[in-house]
């Protein structure tokens, strides 16, 4: 037995020193490492590429900064097909390639200006030969690549892939470069572990998405509402994915976002947003005057709301978290089922008079929001009985009760108002 694991460390020993590692030729000056990288290149008809190296996990690292249509040229991908390699994945490089998300980077490259592109991660199983000069843990140098050098894609691909896409409807981008890290490896569960390695960053939340994304029209309108309606400004938390029992927030900044997007286009379904993605600054001051209006005329009608027009700092003792504990409209589903209806009284019913808008919105405001208001229970609302028997009104949070929900405050509008909506 002990024969057997000496031979396995013997085999990991022996992996271990086959690791490939770049040819790294330390000189004393910039230009004696400049004249012998073209030297040995002219000999084999390889390129030559200024670079920096440094090491991180015991393997060199060369880093470069690459034109577009370079990239594209030296990238390849190897890449697993989702009927081809279902049960031999791991023996490819990569993941297989989704196209919506390629679409997606495409879309965005092609729409931004001032886009940006975070670095490519290559693996090349082949050492490359570099001339470096400098001390220190980061040095400069000239890598040689030849033609018989393949650069495989670890992270990256779905980018990759819509710089080809985008390239033909924008020419002036192959003008453009990007980083591009090379790790220098050749055991392919290790690339597969840096792929992963890679995924483990944690993805923005998204409140602070909301928060961030100015290109974002919705995100924008938003972050927009949060600061100049004296009612959302410092009550919405742009950090958490929820506000759980924090009692100075009304709702998280995507919840916002999502309420206006309901209020704006009836639907906050992310291909309904998409879709209303681009639009001209004449129409953004439209749907930005239009959603402060309705928030605010709403919160004029409303006893709870109403109370939200005196600065944050002047309700430190308001508890939001118990006001939320008692109503809807404190909460997401209930805001998402408001918004909503004011979508539809304002955008969808174009022959209502302007009177006849300023009646429906004062109703919808004067509704009852109390969770043991009959006008929600077992749609909304559900008895919930506790560990200890105790019943409580619990909200149900899906997509389709804010559906009922809409439709059961829609027809309280009309039997009380007499005004026909749906």
């Amino acid at each position: 037995m002990q024969q057997i694991f000496d031979t396995i460390n013997s085999s990991q020993s022996v992996d271990n020193r086959k690791r490939p590692s770049a040819n790294i030729i330390n000189v004393s000056t910039q230009q004696e490492a400049q004249t012998q990288a073209f030297a040995d290149a002219a000999t084999s008809g390889a390129r030559v590429f200024i670079c920096h190296i440094y090491e991180q996990g015991g393997r060199p690292h060369l880093v470069f900064s690459l034109p577009l249509n370079i990239l594209v040229e030296l990238a390849k991908l190897q890449s697993a097909e989702t009927k081809k390699n279902k049960s031999n994945a791991e023996e490819k490089m990569n993941r297989p390639l989704i196209k919506p998300h390629v679409n997606e980077i495409a879309k965005y490259l092609l729409s931004t200006d001032n886009y940006i592109l975070p670095p490519f991660i290559f693996n090349c199983n082949t050492p490359l030969k570099v001339f470096s000069y400098g001390t220190g843990p980061v040095q400069s140098g000239y890598a040689i690549i030849s033609s018989n050098i393949e650069l495989y894609v670890t992270d990256g691909q779905h980018r990759l892939e819509a710089i080809k896409k985008v390239l033909p409807e924008r020419p002036e981008l192959k003008n453009d470069s990007v980083t591009v890290l090379v790790v220098q490896e050749e055991d392919m569960d290790q690339i597969h572990q840096d792929f992963a390695d890679c995924a483990k960053n944690k993805p923005i939340p998204p409140a602070l998405l909301a928060a961030f994304d100015v290109s974002n029209t919705l995100a924008k309108l938003a972050r927009q509402i949060s600061r100049d309606l004296v009612i959302f400004n410092d009550r919405i938390d742009k950090l958490s994915n929820n506000v759980g029992k924090a009692p100075d927030y009304m709702f998280t900044m995507n919840q916002l976002r999502m309420g206006v997007a309901e209020f704006l286009f009836g639907s906050s379904r992310k291909q309904v947003i998409e879709s209303r993605s681009n639009v001209n600054d004449d129409e953004y001051k439209l749907m930005l005057e239009q959603t402060k209006y309705f928030y605010t005329e709403f919160a004029k009608h409303n006893e709870v709301w109403n109370i939200l027009f005196q600065p944050a700092s002047k309700t430190a003792n308001l508890d939001l978290y118990a006001l939320r504990q008692k109503r809807i409209d404190l909460n997401s589903v209930g805001f998402y089922i408001i918004s909503r209806v004011g979508h539809l009284i304002f955008a969808e019913n174009q022959l209502l008079s302007d009177i006849q808008k300023d009646t429906l919105l004062k109703t919808l405001a004067s509704l009852d929001y109390s969770r043991e208001c009959e006008l929600w229970q077992n749609s909304v609302v559900t008895d919930h009985e506790d560990k200890q028997g105790n019943i409580t009104k619990k909200i149900v949070n899906q997509a389709t009760v804010v559906n009922k929900g809409y439709k059961i405050a829609v027809r309280e509008l009309e039997n009380r108002t007499g005004i026909t909506l749906l």
